[in-house]
């Protein structure tokens, strides 16, 4: 188990209780000094101080992270953990309700992004249940959830590489096309109509009117026209 922002550690204890390996990360240097007190004869427990986000992952077998993940690095989290060339199993998160549903978002809606779309590649989401603002002290403006997202495919990571900076690629202007933001991968505009007809999209679909698919179609077709 990897947990990162583990702060005083009442959740690491727990996990730990139940004989798992726990890498926890943590930035802040005064609780740094308590879990290292609390957990000193844990030999199941690796305390690595710093910034999870600034840190190279390598572990062997597979993985789960946890976390209570600040709204502003929910995007930045999820991407170090589903890129980092690690065998995840699965995360398990607690998010503002909004981030909660941002990183879920559908086809059409303001939300869809390329993480969204990643994601729905990957694996699934389970809601495991809510949290009110009312379960801490002092009482926040926003509710939580806490969800688990499961991966259910065989990890290719070059693979996977090169869909997500497609998405973003295709992602990086809303307002433009889809053929517009992706110009840059084919030789000319012929390659780039060939690609898209055969993957079946419109030359003036826009990136959010596209399902994952789409971009696994379109991807396909890169592969024959790049440069």
């Amino acid at each position: 188990v990897i947990e990162i922002g583990p702060g005083l550690g009442a959740l690491t204890e727990e996990i730990i209780k139940r004989g798992f390996n726990l890498t926890a990360y943590e930035i802040d240097e005064v609780m740094c000094n308590h879990l290292k007190e609390v957990f000193k004869n844990n030999k199941n427990f690796t305390l690595i101080e710093g910034d999870f986000l600034k840190q190279n992952i390598s572990f062997d077998g597979k993985l789960t992270v946890i976390s209570n993940v600040p709204y502003q690095i929910t995007t930045p989290i999820i991407e170090k953990v589903l890129t980092s060339n690690v065998e995840v199993n699965s995360f398990i998160f607690m998010l503002q309700k909004e981030a909660a549903m941002r990183i879920q978002a559908k086809k059409g809606s303001k939300d869809y992004a390329p993480l969204p779309i990643f994601l729905s590649y990957l694996g699934k989401f389970e809601t495991v249940c809510k949290v009110g603002r009312e379960s801490f002290i002092p009482s926040p403006n926003v509710d939580s959830i806490i969800i688990k997202f499961t991966i259910l495919r065989e990890r290719d990571y070059n693979l996977e590489k090169k869909l997500y900076q497609l998405l973003n690629n295709a992602f990086k202007m809303r307002r433009k096309t889809l053929a517009n933001n992706l110009k840059s991968y084919f030789k000319n505009k012929d390659d780039l109509t060939n690609a898209f007809n055969n993957s079946n999209i419109l030359l003036t679909a826009r990136p959010e009117e596209l399902q994952i698919d789409d971009y696994l179609n379109l991807l396909n077709e890169i592969n024959k026209f790049k440069l």
